[in-house]
């Protein structure tokens, strides 16, 4: 069942504050890692630019409806995936994460994000939203794509 509710937009700000997160976990990396500034920096902002669109969508909600299939969604999946974020955060500060971890952790994420069809639970009601999520959709499948080649490249020169 597609449903518009009250609580559409602060689902959709929940999400983009675990985009704000990856943001801060990319940055995070770039900073622990110097020799791949260029390439933690590009997530990041990318992140950043996500998160802009999800709330951009949650401040057009009620104007221009978004659905949520409830059948798909479960709100404790973006709580319990904020949690993991935010441990992985915690372990970055306390520096227990090294390169391959931080690349094998990118990797985790933005896989199960695809996996789980994270941006794929939204309906949209206007070709622009469904722009902005095929976006979200592809860009989260580039991030993937290129933790891994990296992950990969990186693993053949060691």
């Amino acid at each position: 069942m597609l449903e518009q509710d009250k609580n559409t937009t602060d689902i959709i700000n929940k999400m983009a504050a675990n985009e704000e997160i990856l943001n801060r976990l990319y940055s995070g990396y770039a900073a622990a890692f110097p020799e791949e500034t260029e390439f933690w920096n590009s997530l990041a902002a990318e992140e950043n630019i996500h998160s802009s669109y999800l709330k951009s969508l949650a401040a057009k909600a009620g104007s221009v409806p978004l659905f949520i299939d409830e059948r798909r969604f479960k709100i404790e999946a973006v709580q319990t995936f904020t949690r993991y974020l935010s441990s992985e955060l915690n372990r970055l500060e306390q520096r227990i994460v090294n390169f391959v971890e931080a690349l094998s952790i990118t990797c985790d994420i933005e896989q199960s994000l695809i996996e789980s069809k994270y941006f794929e639970v939204f309906k949209a009601s206007s070709a622009e939203q469904e722009q902005v999520l095929a976006i979200l959709r592809e860009e989260t499948e580039a991030h993937r794509n290129k933790a891994k080649t990296k992950l990969e490249k990186y693993r053949k020169t060691t």
